[in-house]
């Protein structure tokens, strides 16, 4: 029993020492764990070359040279098989002028690996709510004050992993991007070789400047991983508007109107797997003066996204939406009228003197939306962010008791509206533009192709274009579009709102 005791201690002990202390910061396996589970098999006549990974397939690609010509580029954490030979390889982010490069000689039938001296760097962008936002930031060398590149932080909806710099050991200051060398307001970091350092970066919304920098702490267990891997913040906002008007030739008259939205963002991201679900619920009315209160926006949505991360660009996703209504849809008019009913099943009737009529009850239209595609970073740069994804899609439209409303000459008509369903090719474009420090312009275009006949198509364009004023004041301009099954035109609705928001 001793003797048992005494082995399974020297293997934890022969365990640990394999890697070194500068690798037990890495996210990875120890270097020579990864050479251990690297699949990759030497064909005949040649070596292979492993460059361990710090992180999980976040990491700029190397490139690898042969007598002054480019064999190839790769990624860390793969094997790469060579012929036999001496190699030079190049590293590290920035200009293809400041990355460093290492000899290495391949040999027939053998692993090499190298060992790394280069330093690893990964930045996440946080708000004061302790959540990833999509801001951006400038790497700068202390001693030549020379540009490294922007970094970026993570767009959430899109599935996005933190990048990973790979840098020459030294000190490096992060700033603002577009600020000098010399700005007081900087962040050092000073980087070793073979380690790989994580820092929090906090950006202030109010002032659109970086107050904090602070180590990221280091989870010790899966359970703890598991944990911060689930992120979820709800933001309450609302909007209020009050209008008044003297009339000379009448009376005076005053409307308010008024928004509240709910929204929820629950996220749960791995090295491989990233899934999100979004809850908005967003509500307004309308009261004038003299007349009874009228609701103006009336929106229920629920979506759902999962991306499996083939790579940092790149992955197949599965996506849902459910939305509908949470009040009935009532239309009144000035003097009582008699209305022509058309149902479904072809009959006719006609409604005698309504002054008030339910269009739709409460839950009508109910839309489910799925999708099954490719998810691809088209564009990822400081002023642009675009993410297309293409795919098999299908929308079901379930209407109860729910009428469209129109007109023949002076009489007013309803026609009873019926369910549908539509299956085909979808295309979902989602973008975000920084027009400014503090205007941010956000698109999703969401089409689906039933038919070869574009009358058969059906979309919807959101845009939310966002004027910061204060850390929890925003002014918004939106514009939608909305073509689908139950609409024989395009609709559109804009809003101007002065939105005031609280997270928790």
């Amino acid at each position: 029993m001793r003797q048992a005791l005494a082995l399974l201690l020297l293997c934890l002990l022969l365990s640990k020492s394999a890697a070194t202390a500068d690798e037990i910061t890495w996210t990875t396996l120890p270097a020579r764990a990864q050479l251990q589970q690297d699949q990759v098999l030497i064909p005949k006549g040649k070596g292979l070359l492993f460059v361990p990974a710090m992180t999980l397939g976040n990491e700029p690609s190397y490139q690898i040279k042969h007598d002054g010509r480019l064999v190839s580029s790769a990624s860390p954490g793969i094997g790469i098989p060579l012929d036999p030979g001496t190699y030079e390889l190049l590293f590290g982010s920035g200009a293809i002028s400041q990355r460093f490069s290492k000899t290495v000689p391949i040999f027939e039938g053998e692993r090499t690996m190298m060992k790394p001296d280069w330093a690893g760097l990964v930045i996440d962008v946080l708000d004061n709510t302790r959540t990833a936002v999509n801001e951006n930031y400038e790497i700068l060398d202390a001693t030549t004050g020379e540009t490294y590149g922007l970094g970026f932080g993570i767009e959430e909806e899109r599935g996005e992993r933190v990048r990973t710099w790979l840098l020459k050991p030294g000190v490096y200051h992060v700033v603002r991007v577009g600020e000098s060398f010399s700005t007081i307001r900087k962040f050092s970091v000073q980087l070793q070789p073979a380690t790989l350092t994580q820092r929090n970066l906090i950006f202030d919304s109010g002032s659109g400047d970086f107050i904090g920098f602070y180590p990221r702490l280091v989870e010790q267990t899966q359970a703890t991983r598991s944990l911060r891997s689930i992120i979820s913040q709800t933001e309450l906002s609302g909007a209020a508007q009050l209008n008044t008007s003297q009339n000379t030739g009448g009376d005076d008259r005053a409307n308010l109107n008024f928004t509240v939205q709910i929204f929820n963002r629950t996220r749960y991201s791995t090295d491989r797997d990233f899934a999100s679900i979004r809850v908005i619920l967003e509500e307004g009315a309308t009261k004038e003066e003299g007349e009874d209160l009228r609701k103006s926006i009336d929106r229920a949505e629920v979506r759902a996204t999962y991306i499996r991360r083939l790579s940092p660009r790149f992955g197949p996703y599965l996506r849902g939406v459910v939305q509908t209504t949470l009040f009935s849809d009532d239309t009144r008019f000035a003097s009582p009228q008699d209305i022509v009913r058309t149902l479904v099943n072809g009959s006719v009737d006609t409604l005698r003197g309504r002054d008030q009529l339910t269009i739709a009850p409460s839950l009508s239209p109910l839309t489910f939306r799925e999708g099954v595609g490719i998810n691809s970073q088209v564009i990822r740069s400081f002023p642009l962010n675009m993410d297309l994804r293409l795919g098999v899609g299908a929308l079901q439209e379930l209407v109860t008791d729910s009428f469209e409303l129109g007109q023949v000459g002076e009489q007013r008509t309803i026609t009873e509206l019926e369910s549908s369903t539509s299956t085909g090719l979808e295309v979902l474009l989602i973008m975000d533009a920084r027009l400014s420090r503090y205007v941010n312009l956000n698109s999703e275009f969401d089409l689906l192709m039933s038919s070869r006949d574009r009358k058969d198509w059906f979309f919807t364009w959101e845009n939310r274009l966002r004027i910061v004023l204060t850390s929890f004041i925003n002014l918004d301009l939106v514009a939608d579009l909305e073509r689908n099954s139950t609409l024989d035109d395009t609709q559109g609705r804009e809003q101007v709102l002065l939105r005031f928001s609280r997270f928790f």
